[in-house]
């Protein structure tokens, strides 16, 4: 058992770990795309026998490069002018991965998970010093401990427990957001001067789900409508390099009803192709990526591909596709190129 010291400073190297990997993966446009394919050969191999052994019939899934869709799977949305465009094809299943055929795979990259009433949240969004105290409200009540107990070297047991996780610490509710998309750890650790600083991680259930409309991510788990506080956005060069440089949005004040409207009534497509070769894949294409704070301090990260493809960052491959005619209004007010 660690003494608090050595926990304190476990902590404070994890979570620099977190930064230099958020760094890292900016370099390169392939290690972005890559990224959600580690999580489930990695962190996964436990839990789906666990799942297995218990008789869940359900599915854990990942955000992964390689996960089908069902068979009706939605194909890309036409359009006609501005109107909202409404598919009637099912959306996107978000499977759950094979278990890894080797134990190399279990050397892998490392990302942030908590299991949780049998489901798996992986890393989402992070608040360091000021941008966490203005969150702090959304802490709700305590659901229990991290057990920090997943490791490159834990075998598949470790994945069988409520809590394992690959940090410890105590795991809260996130107010306002449902439990079974959203909960959080909050914590302080030393910053570069050993002063406290507060650190609050979300951790974000988008495995095991069926996405059909926009809605179903932008507005039933993420609540985005009627609640934009502030809108900046990125340019790729300046993502893809780490450089924390972000612009005012500027456009019409009907353009992002539009864009929302279209967003959320249009449907989620799969846009991982097996056979493509990697410079082919839609993470190559121009892009921009749109930040959105909210009313309640947090922070979504849209990210806006080139050919009217709207997604959530941390959901890998699946985006909605609307319209080119309104989404261009906003991607190139975001300095997308085309």
């Amino acid at each position: 058992m660690k003494n608090s010291d050595e926990m304190v400073k476990d902590l404070f190297e994890r979570r620099e770990e977190y930064r230099a990997k958020q760094a890292q993966r900016r370099k390169t446009i392939g290690m972005a795309s890559a990224c959600a394919a580690f999580i489930c050969f990695v962190l996964l191999a436990g839990f789906l026998n666990w799942k297995a052994s218990n008789g869940n019939q359900g599915h854990v899934a990942d955000n992964r490069a390689g996960a089908s869709t069902n068979k009706n799977s939605a194909k890309n949305p036409s359009s006609e002018g501005n109107q909202v465009v409404i598919s009637d094809k099912e959306g996107v299943f978000i499977p759950a991965r094979e278990l890894p055929k080797s134990s190399e795979d279990a050397a892998a990259d490392m990302i942030g998970l908590i299991v949780y009433q049998g489901h798996v949240y992986t890393q989402g969004p992070e608040y360091f010093g000021e941008d966490a105290e203005r969150i702090r409200s959304l802490v709700g009540d305590h659901v229990g401990t991290a057990k920090g107990n997943i490791d490159e070297w834990s075998s598949q047991e470790d994945y069988a427990t409520e809590f394992a996780s690959t940090i410890g610490g105590e795991v809260y509710a996130v107010k306002g957001y449902d439990a079974g998309f959203r909960i959080c750890t909050c914590m302080e650790t030393p910053d570069e001067n050993g002063q406290p600083e507060l650190w609050i991680q979300f951790y974000e259930c988008l495995n095991g789900i069926t996405l059909t409309k926009g809605r179903d991510l932008f507005e039933d788990r993420l609540k985005i409508s009627g609640r934009i506080a502030k809108m900046e956005y990125q340019t790729h060069e300046d993502w893809d390099y780490g450089m924390g440089i972000y612009h005012e949005v500027s456009f019409a004040a009907d353009v992002w009803d539009q864009f929302m409207e279209q967003a959320d009534n249009c449907s989620f497509v799969d846009t991982y192709d097996p056979k493509a070769s990697a410079g082919q894949s839609i993470y190559h294409h121009n892009q921009a990526h749109l930040n959105l704070t909210l009313e309640d301090g947090s922070v979504v990260c849209l990210r806006l591909f080139e050919g009217g493809y709207v997604g959530y960052e941390p959901l890998g491959w699946y985006f909605v596709k609307i319209p080119e005619d309104i989404f261009n209004k906003v991607y190139d007010a975001c300095g997308g190129e085309r």
